[in-house]
């Protein structure tokens, strides 16, 4: 009785861990002549994004390369532009000039939305970080979708790029 008890609980217990997603099917053509067969055949779906999904925004620190259509890199004593996302919502990181923080909200497959971020508010050394931060913070209010890989982040307003980032590796900051 305990034998067919546990194998019970073991058979539940794998199908409660089978995914849940329907399987996509695949129409046979009718055969000439012949009654139309339509077979069903599991077809591979995925849920994740092209280029893939937002567990990947929270594995990198997202250091600017671009923004606005302009190349982006560190001038003189600026800081290296940055993003740094946290789960479930939480955004921080730099402007190469000042730090900046607030929150992101994903809304559905590749979309992104930024809150109203907010920047401490000192003096750029150097007027290329002034530049950049501005074409930053204007980018990341426009933002609608997002692109992830292992090694970019692409920001998109809707069809256009507002902002590329490359993937480097997470360090506490200075």
């Amino acid at each position: 009785m305990l034998t067919k008890t546990l194998l019970l609980g073991a058979a539940l217990l794998a199908a409660a861990c089978q995914p849940t997603r329907p399987a996509a099917t695949v129409a046979a053509l009718p055969a000439p002549g012949g009654p139309t067969v339509v077979p069903t055949v599991p077809v591979a779906t995925s849920a994740e994004p092209p280029g893939g999904g937002s567990e990947k925004l929270f594995a990198h620190r997202w250091a600017l390369t671009e923004a606005a259509g302009q190349p982006v890199t560190p001038t003189g004593d600026a800081r290296e532009a940055h993003l740094l996302f946290f789960p479930p919502s939480r955004l921080s990181g730099s402007t190469g000039c000042n730090r900046l923080t607030g929150t992101f909200e994903l809304t559905g497959t590749g979309r992104m939305t930024f809150s109203p971020l907010a920047t401490t508010r000192m003096m750029c050394a150097e007027p290329a970080a002034a530049q950049t931060e501005t074409r930053m913070v204007q980018a990341l209010t426009t933002v609608q979708s997002y692109y992830v890989t292992d090694a970019a982040l692409e920001l998109r307003d809707g069809t256009a790029i507002v902002a590329r980032f490359r993937a480097t590796p997470v360090t506490p900051e200075k």
